[in-house]
């Protein structure tokens, strides 16, 4: 019922993937258990093998014995290359709902809900105790299937407004041992499940009309293993860009405080990593440019000056320049790069352009 560690992929990957920090464990407060998951940097890098797509919230035991399997990483349609799939392949439509991610888990005291990197998160405890009183007394549990859900409650609102639901949605299941996905319909359960919808193939999913208040859909291929992918609506991508207040000076001020491109990055949708990444590098090659400019300017001011010259003889020349100010720290050998970075600071009215993503 529960496969070895080893059976899902080689293990010296994994143990790479950790030491190259693109897989972290977690361990449980209380059981000899880990959570494996992938990290930002992986995410950021798109490292996608065969470790840090399963790597999504993996739960072992000390003999690392995989307790729970969710979903493998799966990805918007639009960032497969063109022609990867037939517009006319079945497929099975849910509702992607926009909370976070519940893996049940079992323990020697029963069932508790983790999330996709911790057993002790605040929206791990709120779905465990829900769990608990809700669920756990009358939820006879398929052996071997890993339950998964949408955590939603008003304290835990991303973008779409559920208004007051406090609950477990469940969305389906993974087979353990073959790593299938299983329809919500497959699975006894009392409480809400996420919404299928009646698009029979690709192309019509993809030409669906957008629903209000809605992120989008998550589709499965029946007839291609455990192929996954989702479709998010573009007024979605904007109205999380809007409350996230993403723009240039956050990164900015992101990267001034010490923070990684891979850090700001981190609990943004995919869509804006590349507009992250393009702001970072526009910000740092401007930046670069103006201190190797003025290390130019400087070396050439030094190299006309004549034998024995002064700080006056400098200042006479490098006074004129539009770069004076980097120029007289280069000559008390000081860098300069600092006081040029608190120049680039970008209005906060740059921001990611709304793109449609996931037209056919």
């Amino acid at each position: 019922m529960y496969p070895h560690l080893s059976e899902l992929f080689d293990p010296d990957a994994l143990r790479r993937a950790v030491s190259e920090g693109y897989v972290r464990e977690q361990v449980h407060p209380a059981l000899p258990y880990k959570i494996i998951g992938y990290t930002e940097k992986a995410q950021f890098e798109r490292a996608w093998d065969e470790v840090t797509r399963q790597c999504r919230g993996l739960v072992v035991d000390a003999d690392e014995r995989v307790l729970a399997r969710p979903y493998a990483k799966f990805f918007n349609y639009s960032e497969h290359p063109e022609g990867t799939f037939d517009l006319g392949a079945r497929v099975i439509v849910a509702d992607k709902m926009d909370g976070s991610l519940g893996i049940l888990v079992p323990t020697p005291g029963g069932h508790e809900i983790a999330t996709r990197g911790s057993f002790a998160s605040d929206q791990a405890r709120h779905a465990t105790r829900v769990w608990q009183e809700r669920y756990a007394a009358t939820t006879e549990v398929v052996p071997g299937i890993t339950y998964l859900f949408e955590i939603i409650y008003p304290a835990n609102r991303i973008v779409v407004d559920y208004g007051s639901l406090d609950d477990l949605v469940l969305l389906g299941g993974v087979e353990i041992c073959t790593g299938r996905p299983v329809a919500a319909s497959e699975l006894s359960w009392a409480g809400p499940t996420a919404a299928t919808f009646d698009y029979p193939t690709l192309g019509e999913a993809l030409a669906a009309p957008a629903r209000e208040g809605a992120e989008g859909y998550v589709l499965r291929f029946p007839d291609h293993g455990h192929v996954m992918i989702k479709i998010k609506q573009d007024d979605y991508v904007a109205l999380h860009r809007i409350i996230t207040g993403l723009n240039a000076r956050l990164v900015w001020e992101g990267l001034t405080g010490g923070r990684t491109v891979a850090e700001i990055c981190d609990g943004l949708p995919d869509e804006f990593h590349d507009w992250v990444r393009g702001v970072a590098a526009g910000l740092t090659g401007r930046r670069d440019a103006i201190l190797a400019e003025a290390r130019a300017e400087h070396r050439r001011i030094v190299e006309a000056l004549p034998q024995g010259w002064t700080r006056r003889d400098y200042a006479e020349v490098a006074g004129r320049s539009a770069r004076r100010g980097w120029l007289f720290l280069l000559l008390d050998d000081r860098d300069p790069g600092a006081r040029v970075w608190q120049t680039l600071r970008p209005s906060g009215d740059e921001r990611p352009v709304n793109v449609p993503e996931d037209n056919a």
